[in-house]
């Protein structure tokens, strides 16, 4: 994973607002990736002295950005929410540049609900709850060009078989070296004596791929029959 730009947005006022969308809908998602999932117990038992934020990171956020008066706008939404202008930055040349490839946008965040263990005036360990102002920054990563094995290998199926025609082709003709191959076998192991097991070798390579290619043929002869009553 690549990132290109990354820098704080000057935010809006409706940038809270998208926070606490995303907030309630994490909580109806699955509640345990606020607070990493760990509650107060958990917390105070692990002895955590560093701030732990209610919200880690963003990911879940549908982030777009829209270019205008050499600014970027920076564009967010939760599921089917309605999408909000959350903040924007200057167009630098560095930004220009990193929108001019193939890119995805996300969004980061600092700051927020957060919890820390600390003394209390007995030296006992308690939890306190505490808020920092909210900051986002947008990270402009490079799309991901991977050729996965699954391209790499329907690309070398269209180049093979150009249409479905020379498929069919291919596998009748495979089917019918079976065919062959089990019928020499079969009487190869009759001749040697071996009457049952050549019989068994004939009907399982010969008797069946000779099988099936008679009901493919009647089968493609009897398509365009019935594509014409339709």
């Amino acid at each position: 994973m690549t990132v290109l730009f990354n820098e704080k947005i000057n935010l809006t006022e409706d940038a809270t607002r998208f926070i606490n969308e995303y907030i309630d809908y994490v909580k109806e998602l699955n509640h345990k990736d606020l607070f990493e999932g760990l509650k107060d117990k958990q917390i105070l038992k692990n002895k955590f002295i560093f701030k732990m934020y209610q919200l880690e990171n963003l990911d879940s956020a549908m982030v777009d950005v829209h270019v205008a008066n050499n600014r970027v706008y920076i564009l967010a939404s939760v599921w089917t929410s309605k999408v909000i202008t959350i903040g924007s930055i200057p167009l630098t040349p560095k930004l220009k540049l990193a929108l001019s490839n193939n890119y995805y946008p996300k969004l980061s965040i600092t700051g927020g609900f957060f919890k820390q263990v600390v003394p209390d005036d007995f030296d006992k360990d308690k939890i306190v709850d505490g808020f920092d102002p909210y900051q986002l920054t947008l990270e402009i990563h490079k799309a991901d060009m991977t050729v996965y094995k699954s391209q790499k290998i329907d690309s070398v199926y269209h180049a093979a078989f150009k249409t479905e025609n020379s498929l069919i082709t291919v596998s009748k003709n495979l089917m019918r070296c079976f065919a062959v191959f089990g019928l020499l076998l079969g009487l190869g192991f009759m001749f040697l004596g071996y009457m049952l097991t050549g019989l068994l070798v004939i009907i399982a390579f010969f008797g069946v791929n000779s099988y099936t290619l008679i009901i493919a043929d009647t089968h493609m002869q009897t398509q365009p029959q019935r594509q014409r009553i339709s």
